[in-house]
């Protein structure tokens, strides 16, 4: 069945509308609802509007605040920790890397992390962000554990993502947004949901076999973890898994990524204490923005153009977000049948 589009202003009303409801502020409301279309808009639609709901459940739980009491710990000049008041996650991040900005734009680099918060959503929502204010911003989250060491069958890391990106000239982009994990949690959800077998080095089964043998048939193996991210005896993922983990559990006092409770499931009324960390380094600290820029272009210039396999693009990071930008700011977003059932009811509820 083809997709249901949605017009991002439709989307934007509807949720607008039910956080106003649960007594979400305007400006809290508008980033929860500015960062899940922004994921949508750029394809990542497994940290975009499909979200909304858990994010309700979290309200409505308790689990996240409406109305969350911020505060901040000075660390030093350029290093300050905030206490997101078990906001919802997109909302201590917009809060957080807004406060990353200020701060490299008076000291040159800064950092915030951030505590007892919520899943942030998709991380490219705050390198983005700060890109635009001529700056480099990094962002990291921990996560729940879903996946397993190198070499492990039972899950220890969170899929940890980590982002980048700084502006180019005219509009260009560079932007890394990837998880530490070989694949994402949701994707081997939607596979098992739709009868899809699972590609190897996706996941483990808890006797260690590689959960894509059988998959896709009636008996599919049970899956104990996701992999990380480089596969076979790789520690790559695992080592880039465990330095978010140092720079958002750690340093924000939080609970390690396996004794954080599940985006998905109860309980809801309990906090769940994420942690995260935003870097900003000021481009005019270092060099003439516009001639940073400018360098930037042409290095992604230069590798769009290179030579490429047959059958293959040779693509920048971010390439393909921009590309599913344009298309769904123009056609719409695309909901499954179930998802559009969702919006549609939300939008009938009585104001």
């Amino acid at each position: 069945m083809a997709p249901i589009r949605f017009p991002r202003a439709r989307l934007a009303g509807i949720m607008s509308a039910a956080l106003a409801r649960r007594g979400l502020s305007p400006e809290h409301a508008g980033f929860v609802v500015d960062g899940l279309l922004a994921a949508s808009l750029r394809g990542i639609d497994t940290h975009g509007v499909r979200l909304f709901p858990v994010y309700l459940a979290e309200l409505d739980g308790g689990r996240a605040r409406a109305r969350p009491e911020i505060r901040w710990h000075l660390g030093s000049p350029a290093f300050q920790v905030m206490d997101a008041g078990h906001a919802l996650g997109l909302v201590a991040g917009r809060l957080a890397c807004a406060e990353a900005v200020r701060l490299a734009k008076a000291n040159g680099i800064a950092a915030v992390a951030v505590k007892s918060s919520n899943h942030f959503g998709a991380a490219s929502v705050y390198t983005l962000e700060m890109a635009r204010a001529d700056v480099v911003g990094l962002a990291f989250t921990n996560s729940d554990a879903l996946v397993a060491p190198a070499g492990g069958v039972a899950p220890l890391f969170g899929t940890n993502p980590l982002s980048a990106a700084a502006r180019g000239a005219n509009g260009d982009l560079f932007c890394v947004d990837m998880a530490t994990s070989q694949v994402s949690y949701s994707r081997v959800k939607s596979h098992r949901e739709r009868g899809l077998p699972l590609a190897s080095g996706w996941a483990v089964t808890s006797d260690g076999r590689d959960a894509a043998e059988g998959s896709g048939g009636a008996a599919d193996p049970e899956v104990s973890a996701l992999k990380p991210l480089g596969g076979g005896a790789s520690h790559k993922g695992q080592c880039l898994a465990m330095l978010v983990e140092v720079l958002t559990a750690l340093f924000a006092g939080m609970p390690l990524d396996h004794e954080l409770s599940h985006l998905y499931g109860d309980p809801y009324d309990e906090p769940r204490q994420v942690a995260h960390l935003f870097l900003a380094f000021d481009v005019a600290a270092a060099e003439d923005p516009e001639v940073f820029r400018a360098r930037l272009s042409r290095l992604l210039h230069l590798t769009r153009a290179q030579e490429a396999a047959p059958g293959e693009r040779v693509l920048a990071p971010g390439d393909l977000e921009q590309e599913a930008e344009r298309d769904r700011g123009e056609h719409g977003i695309p909901l499954s049948a179930e998802e559009a059932v969702f919006f549609a009811r939300l939008e009938a509820e009585p104001g």
